[in-house]
């Protein structure tokens, strides 16, 4: 036992090193969030296999509002576990909607997981989820503006734009993989850690998300997450996580840490920190009472865009709230590993 807890810190660390030395400014076409956790479908649906109880998430993120109302994210995920065979073999489905703003652009997706957990020791538990759905874009092509409009200095919406003609929606299909290892004991074996690692995979089908007849291929998403939850008083724990993400010839790498304070057996708070190298650094706060888990999220950027505009900052809205459902006898040894948006 000793011996694996070791092999999962090493694993962990060494990932993160990973990320301090080699990840580069990143300008990904997915949307990025902060608060990972509260759209876990869309971070890696095999988070799915570390929850034990339905929960409903709302999430919203508005990021460069002050740059012409900037960019909103909106989105409502629902994941429903269902048992078999007790804790050792079990099944969960999960349901992400999601809508992107963005000035004349908009994206409105629809997906559907659903996810197989084992038991395959233990304390170690493995999931592998599969998500598909699909995606609708429209552009509004009556809020765009071209040089051509203007003339003499005077705008004029009915000067001819000498513009590529573009298509108003769009839509394809799409979907994703995730698998996921984490290492869970029990209270009864004096368990002092949890952890997890993970990867994800999104746009396996490359889809052509072009508005002109010209090609233009989503291109694929590789995700990489691992994390240590650190079990120690009765009060406190705390949860270093690591994110690398590739698209294309992308790389970023996210690197953060959740305290979690409990003020009850069923209230805590939550303080969390995120660095994304040469992005931005972002702070969360949490709080969870009974059924209902509220966190807030301010991203404060440190690469060159904060020399340009003031307000390119983002922040992030969330509430989950989770249905505690009763335990039977065969139930008891069922994944029960907190993260910061289910637990």
């Amino acid at each position: 036992m000793e011996m694996n807890k070791r092999k999962i810190i090493f694993g962990i660390v060494a990932s993160a090193l990973f990320c301090l030395i080699t990840a580069n400014n990143v300008s990904s076409q997915d949307v990025r969030f902060t608060q990972v956790f509260a759209d876990p479908l869309m971070f890696n649906p095999a988070v799915m296999g570390m929850n034990p109880d339905p929960v409903f998430i709302l999430h919203y993120r508005g990021q460069w509002t002050m740059l012409d109302n900037g960019y909103t994210t909106s989105s409502f995920t629902a994941l429903y576990p269902i048992y078999i065979n007790g804790g050792k073999r079990k099944l969960d489905v999960g349901v992400n909607l999601m809508q992107d703003k963005s000035g004349a652009f908009k994206s409105i997706n629809a997906m559907l997981a659903i996810g197989y957990n084992l038991q395959i020791s233990h304390s170690g538990f493995v999931n592998f989820s599969m998500l598909g759905g699909y995606v609708q874009q429209s552009l509004n092509t009556a809020d765009l503006t071209f040089d051509n409009q203007y003339v003499s200095g005077s705008y004029n919406s009915n000067n001819p734009t000498n513009e590529t003609v573009l298509n108003h929606k769009i839509s394809y299909p799409d979907m994703g993989f995730g698998a996921m290892y984490y290492f869970n004991p029990t209270k009864d074996d004096g368990a002092k850690l949890n952890a997890y690692l993970g990867a994800s995979a999104f746009h396996l089908a490359k889809p052509n998300e072009s508005f002109t007849a010209a090609s233009a291929m989503m291109p694929l998403r590789i995700s990489y997450q691992g994390g240590i939850k650190f079990i120690g008083n009765k009060q406190m724990d705390f949860t270093p996580n690591v994110i690398v993400t590739t698209q294309k010839n992308s790389l970023s790498a996210a690197i953060g840490i959740y305290m979690d304070y409990h003020l009850a057996a069923n209230e805590k708070a939550v303080v969390g920190l995120w660095v994304r190298r040469n992005d931005a650094i972002a702070v969360h706060i949490g709080y969870e009472y009974k059924n209902f888990i509220f966190g807030y999220s301010y991203d404060m950027p440190i690469s060159d865009i904060k020399n340009y505009f003031i307000g390119a900052n983002a922040q992030e809205l969330s509430l989950a709230y989770k249905i505690h459902r009763s335990k039977k006898k065969e139930e008891k040894s069922a994944p029960s590993f907190e993260n910061p948006s289910t637990k």
